[in-house]
């Protein structure tokens, strides 16, 4: 499954930074490397977006781009964007539901309101908490009637994450291999480490090493870059957990936790769920509990982290004797994400 990364759907986060800020009438705003650039966009593609600004053409590649807001967009889209960056995808979908489409003339802002809705569906569907294939007709409504739309590949990995979800992986690979079409090196990085998570969900191991091995190969410079070799790196810890190397896994994993962000709450859910499966393996069922229960306590707003780690802990607690902790986790686990493949 995917996680909403920060590091996977770009401009979220960065997009709180601009709100009380907003573009001037008339103009929009894109933000790319830290700089604004205000002014009318003109043009766009799956790679690149044209912003005329001060009447000069300025063309911003899709990765760099932090956030792009609209002139005169309506307010609920800012109240969205602010929901989305603290994961509450309930209460952004329903910002959006409550904008009066009749009001909106320029198809530009009807199509973003159209991805961000289909993107919330998406990460409630992600969290068990929606049936997945109608968030997945949503997604690929979108990407269907938005073939030119900059917004195109970040649909394609989504419907990825779904069929992934879904059980779908052969097909999932397919939508992650029009991501990996994309120029940059990061995005070919962010396919390998979807792919290899695929393959992982499917029981591939081996193959999951491989695509994780070949985003550690590729040579690229800068944050989203390192986000994509980081999440390799996890990757790759588990499926040398998985395939005997338990201690080695742990080594890898710790040394990770070591350097990351204290607020980059999804790599350490992945991490700790990580390390929970390589102690599992070991055999050291005490130190696995330990590793899903900061899962479970520190961060749960990573809801396909927390099906996950709830699993885990359903069963070792059963393992340990502790029934009451173990039906208590279960529990959880059902009401919470009742559509979530952790839960089945």
């Amino acid at each position: 499954m995917t996680f909403p990364m920060r590091f996977r759907h770009v401009g979220f986060l960065t997009a709180l930074v601009l709100i009380g800020a907003l573009p001037a009438q008339g103009n929009d705003t894109i933000r790319a490397g830290g700089q604004n650039y205000r002014g009318p966009i003109i043009q766009m593609s799956p790679t690149q977006v044209v912003i005329e600004v001060q009447a000069v053409e300025q063309t911003i590649p899709v990765n760099q781009i932090e956030s792009l807001m609209y002139a005169n967009e309506p307010g609920g889209m800012q109240t969205a964007r602010g929901h989305i960056a603290n994961r509450a995808y309930e209460n952004a979908l329903a910002a959006l539901e409550r904008i009066d489409r009749d009001t909106v003339a320029r198809r530009e802002i009807l199509q973003e309101i159209d991805y961000l809705t289909a993107y919330c569906r998406a990460q409630i569907a992600l969290q068990g908490n929606a049936d997945l294939r109608e968030a997945g007709r949503h997604m690929n409504r979108f990407a269907q009637q938005n073939r030119g739309h900059y917004r195109f590949l970040e649909a394609n990995e989504v419907i990825g994450d779904l069929l992934v979800a879904h059980g779908q992986h052969a097909t999932a690979e397919k939508f992650y291999a029009e991501l990996a079409k994309a120029p940059w090196a990061d995005y070919q990085m962010r396919a390998g480490v979807a792919l290899g998570r695929a393959r992982l969900a499917q029981g591939n191991v081996d193959e999951a090493a491989q695509a994780f091995d070949t985003v550690l190969a590729t040579k690229a410079d800068g944050e989203l870059a390192e986000t994509q070799r980081r999440a390799a790196r996890l990757g790759k810890a588990v499926c040398q957990a998985l395939t005997g190397s338990p201690d080695e896994a742990i080594k890898a994993v710790e040394g990770i936790l070591m350097k990351v962000d204290p607020e980059d709450i999804e790599t350490h859910a992945r991490a700790y769920n990580a390390l929970g499966t390589a102690h599992r393996r070991a055999g050291r069922v005490q130190d696995a509990l330990l590793a899903y229960l900061h899962v479970d306590t520190l961060y749960f707003q990573v809801g396909d982290a927390h099906a996950e780690a709830l699993s885990h802990l359903a069963k070792l607690w059963n393992e340990v004797g502790r029934t009451e902790e173990a039906v208590r986790a279960q529990q959880i686990l059902q009401e919470q994400y009742p559509n979530s493949p952790w839960t089945n």
